[in-house]
């Protein structure tokens, strides 16, 4: 009975080994790791959004884009990132090879789905402002659009009533598209990852939740199913690694954790920071803005926005000090310690300067400093990008206004696909320079009252329009 137990067991590990073997090297799968490795190139496909893949400041950041990057590190070959949002389109490429990897597609089937790196709640949302929920339910007014997920879908068809809601899938838009459409309220619902959901209600306080429709979704990533173990072994010695190291959790921290407001801080809390912290850089911002021939009090504004005037703050991003200055930028301006708040607010001066005189002669004289502003905060490539979009629709850009339409379309696939730089956050720097024009008016409006000499005057003297 002993030695046939034994034969069985000897039996089963010889056709564990034998279907490995086969699984390794059988001529029916493919060896994709050689190839990637033979080429010096890893293709990853991805989505556009605040915890995947996008770009600020001229600089691409993303938890999945992070992880991306150390992957391709890890197999010492480049990185090329290709944004898909349609999840058939994604596959196809996949299976033709055009694709190596899909991550956080959210793909479930004809794949191999390899380590979890990620897991999330889902959320269905909609705009308090217009509505509640319970109106919209009783009103037959809801249809979810969400973008083309398959997991997603799949937690709505298991957690929602069929009868009561409906859905759309969208496969040419991104997630950034979709909550805008909810904010100018052209859509009802959409649904959010729990970090989306957190990022965007900094901008958007106004959506809210409706109803959990998913708890610990896992984000797997995706590769061929006719692969051989060789490419899906070295993924998971990848994010052993990772976990060993403790990387993961610091570039979860890094991109997910972060819940900066953009919104206007108030005109209170503005006036308090005036007197109590910026007499302790107002030297530097009124004779850096000389050198550079700007107005202090625009300088001032645009390092209250970056800021708040904290001269240790680093963002998520990775910009420093006063004026958040990148790496590239601090190098580029002579800036040897962006946390210095002399340096920094020096290259900030510099910088803007350069800014302005890149920007095209047809922009009236009062206007060009906020394209200026714009370029500041959204790089100069996406500032032409919009304006070379306004000319292919023969509107001649002179002023600020004219262009506000064209920097929100540079989150919108079916143009950003079209540009230059790609794919920005244009609806954020509509918003940036919103913000610094009303603390700027607030600026120009105390300088010109001399006789207010404390916060309470202060306050009860600003125009409510301010």
């Amino acid at each position: 009975m002993v030695s046939f137990l034994i034969r069985i067991v000897y039996i089963t590990l010889t056709l564990i080994l034998v279907f490995v073997a086969f699984k390794s090297y059988s001529p029916f799968n493919k060896n994709d790791l050689a190839r990637i490795i033979d080429n010096n190139k890893i293709v990853i496909a991805t989505r556009i959004g605040p915890t995947t893949y996008y770009e600020i400041k001229n600089q691409k950041i993303g938890y999945s884009y992070d992880v991306m990057r150390e992957f391709a590190k890890y197999l010492n070959v480049e990185l090329e990132i290709l944004s898909i949002e349609d999840a058939g389109m994604a596959l196809n490429e996949l299976n033709q090879r055009k694709v190596d990897i899909l991550a956080d597609i959210g793909v479930l089937e004809e794949v191999q789905l390899v380590y979890s790196q990620t897991k999330t709640d889902y959320y269905l949302v909609f705009n308090q402002r217009y509505h509640e929920h319970n109106e919209l339910i009783k009103s037959n007014r809801n249809k979810i659009v969400v973008v083309d997920i398959p997991h997603i879908i799949e937690s709505l068809k298991k957690h929602l009533d069929q009868k009561i809601y409906s859905y759309e899938i969208i496969n040419d838009k991104n997630i950034d598209e979709l909550v805008h459409l909810l904010a100018e309220n052209k859509i009802k619902y959409t649904v959010l990852s729990s970090e989306e959901l957190t990022f965007y209600q900094g901008y958007f306080p106004q959506i809210v939740i409706a109803k959990k429709i998913g708890t610990d979704i896992k984000n797997n990533w995706a590769i061929p199913k006719n692969t051989n173990n060789q490419l899906s072994q070295n993924i998971s010695r990848f994010f052993t690694e990772m976990l060993k190291k403790n990387k993961l959790k610091y570039i979860k921290q890094k991109n997910l954790n972060s819940n900066k407001k953009y919104t206007f801080i108030g005109s209170k809390k503005f006036i308090n920071d005036l007197t109590t912290i910026f007499p302790l850089y107002e030297f530097y911002f009124k004779s850096y803005s000389k050198k550079y021939n700007h107005d202090w009090k625009l300088l001032a504004s645009i390092g209250y926005q970056e800021s708040r005037w904290d001269k240790n703050a680093i963002s998520y991003t990775g910009v420093k000090g006063i004026m958040m200055l990148t790496k590239n930028t601090s190098m580029d301006m002579g800036v040897k310690d962006r946390t210095d708040p002399k340096e920094s607010i020096y290259g900030g001066a510099k910088y803007l300067r350069k800014m302005v005189d890149k920007i095209p002669d047809q922009i009236n004289e009062e206007d060009r400093i906020w394209y200026a502003v714009a370029a500041y905060n959204i790089g100069y490539g996406h500032l032409i990008d919009a304006i070379n979009m306004a000319k292919k629709d023969n509107i001649m850009l002179m002023d600020w206004k004219s262009l506000e339409p064209y920097l929100l379309k540079l989150s919108q696939s079916k143009h950003y696909k079209k540009t230059k730089y790609g794919y920005a956050r244009g609806w954020e720097t509509v918003k940036y320079v919103q913000n610094i024009r009303q603390y700027y008016d607030i600026l120009v409006f105390l300088d010109s009252q001399d006789n207010i000499i404390n916060n309470n005057e202060i306050d009860n003297k600003i125009p409510s329009t301010l």
